[in-house]
């Protein structure tokens, strides 16, 4: 991409022009707004633009007209419809005139970012190749200066200069083993935060799933783990990178990420500086301090901290230390690094602390101890009161005043468990109005038409195969082609979700699956 790519937005909406503004800004755009077609075309010929995003519906010009006319006197520029009510014979005449895609109203950040994201990268490698933005090929091992590495949970996120996400994650349990197998998105992919990124493999256990840290489009991915992936835990905040993300929601999510931040609390400076060095690999912010007064000072901001104490360098002072942070900051997590035969272990353990490790630095075991002092708990699902019973579709008004229906495939959800109750549970917590159908639905495109000319949404939720891990989401607004339902065709909107083992979703973790709840209840909650 060039510096400071322009883009060009011509709506006669101003929601959606800002829309698209806050979206693409964040990514490095400079955005140019208009909501009069003529001017806007007259901005389209003047000027060059990488992309221009154009409704197809127009009170003064149309957006057929409108190509027709760029056409003329600009055949390459790659123009991307918007439109809310697609149709057979616009899209075939739009594509005629060298429209590169649609997208269809309301969309999200997510849509509307991967369609332009597959627009220009078709335009750069018509033959389908790809190519990692420079500089992604090898990224510097640790912390860039300047930058900040957030965690939502294992997974991190590192801000670049354009607006993209480096991601990656510090994975627990690794303690002896090597990662076998990584599997990664394809580029273009949508993710979601929360929601499975990548899967690491070790031998005789199960995959893990890493959830991504933030949401966006997946512009890069790590190759060189294809061939090393035991780089994912040898050095996870550096060449063990996972991908590139264009996000989407940054400054929404990043609200949920932290940093992991360590007051060390060593005596003995060699020491100290191994320590801060491989927490430092490990994603860390790292405070080192040496006597009681230096903790005293740091202890007045414990935000987002966690005290690491060297038992060995610390000798009997080590447990008074402890408890004058148990005194001070009792909010603050203490992790004692102990030695074989520790004299002091039996003292530390009558403080209040929350882990007594003995030399977690020499086998790793320092990634699950930070796994569990960071860990911010999955919302669990109500607990089950009396026999459940299939939902086959859950209904709101949301603040937007819009009937938003929610249709489920057959054993997708039920009322009383899983997804089905998490959804019921975070609606009502929103205040919404809520209906909930028991049974099963009739999912025949003659219902879903019907049922979408009863309500100002539709969103139809399905487990269906796509070969992504467990729990990954896809969201399509497109009708089929070779059928034109006009108006209902800008209210339908499909959720896929990538299936269980079984064929479902009832196996899905309980944090994958309350993340799927978040986004379903933000979806119903918005559009």
């Amino acid at each position: 991409m060039a510096d400071n790519p322009a883009l060009l937005v011509v709506d006669d909406e101003e929601v959606v022009c800002q829309a698209c503004r806050r979206i693409f800004s964040r990514q490095g755009y400079q955005v140019d707004l208009n909501t009069d077609a003529r001017q806007g075309l007259a901005w389209a010929v003047k000027n060059d633009y990488e992309i221009i995003l154009l409704d197809i519906k127009r009170p003064n010009m149309d957006g057929i007209q409108f190509l027709e006319q760029l056409r003329e006197q600009k055949s390459d520029v790659p123009v991307l419809i918007i439109t809310g009510y697609p149709s057979i014979p616009n899209a075939a005449s739009a594509m005629r005139l060298g429209a590169c895609d649609y997208v269809t109203k309301p969309f999200t950040p997510e849509e509307i970012t991967q369609a332009v994201q597959r627009v220009l990268a078709t335009r750069r490698f018509p033959d389908g190749e790809t190519e990692t933005p420079a500089g992604m090929e090898e990224p510097d091992t640790g912390v860039e200066a300047g930058s900040e590495t957030l965690f939502w949970d294992e997974s991190w996120l590192r801000a670049e200069p354009d607006g993209s996400a480096c991601v990656g994650a510090v994975l627990p349990g690794l303690r002896g083993d090597e990662p076998a197998t990584v599997q990664l998105p394809r580029i273009g992919e949508v993710v979601y935060q929360g929601l499975p990124l990548a899967g690491v493999g070790t031998p005789d256990k199960p995959v893990h799933i890493v959830p991504s840290p933030i949401s966006g489009v997946v512009v890069a991915v790590n190759d060189l783990l294809a061939q090393r992936p035991a780089l994912v835990a040898g050095d996870p905040c550096g060449s063990g990178w996972l991908a590139c993300i264009c996000t989407t929601q940054y400054d929404d999510e990043v609200k949920h990420c932290r940093p992991r931040r360590i007051v060390l609390v060593n005596a003995d400076p060699p020491s100290a500086g191994q320590q801060a060095e491989k927490l430092g690999n490990l994603g860390c912010e790292v405070v080192q301090v040496q006597d009681r007064g230096a903790l005293a000072e740091v202890l007045e901001d414990t935000r987002d901290r966690v005290a690491v104490l060297d038992a060995a360098s610390l000798g009997e002072s080590g447990p008074e230390l402890a408890g004058m942070i148990n005194e001070r900051a009792p909010s603050l997590r203490t992790v004692v690094v102990g030695a074989p035969g520790g004299a002091y272990e039996t003292a530390y353990r009558k403080q209040k602390i929350f882990y007594y490790a003995v030399e977690p630095f020499s086998d790793n075991e320092i990634a699950d101890i930070l796994s569990d002092v960071f860990h911010v708990s999955a919302a669990a699902a109500p607990e089950r009161k009396g026999p459940s019973e299939p939902v086959s579709s859950i209904t709101i008004t949301n603040r937007n005043g819009h009937k938003v229906h929610l249709l489920s495939a057959p054993g997708l959800l039920w009322r009383n468990e899983g997804l089905g109750a998490l959804i019921g549970q975070k609606l009502l917590a929103k205040m919404f109005p809520v209906v909930i159908t028991p049974g099963v639905a009739n999912l025949t495109p003659a219902n879903i038409l019907k049922m979408a000319a009863g309500n100002d949404r539709l969103m139809v939720l399905l487990a269906r195969d796509a070969g992504r891990l467990p729990g990954s989401l896809s969201r399509d607004t497109k009708p089929e082609f070779g059928i034109d339902p006009g108006e209902a065709a800008g209210k339908v909107t499909t959720l896929a979700v990538q299936p269980d083992a079984v064929g479902g979703l009832a196996t899905l973790d309980a944090r994958t699956t309350a993340a799927l709840a978040d986004h379903i209840v933000r979806e119903m909650a918005l559009y």
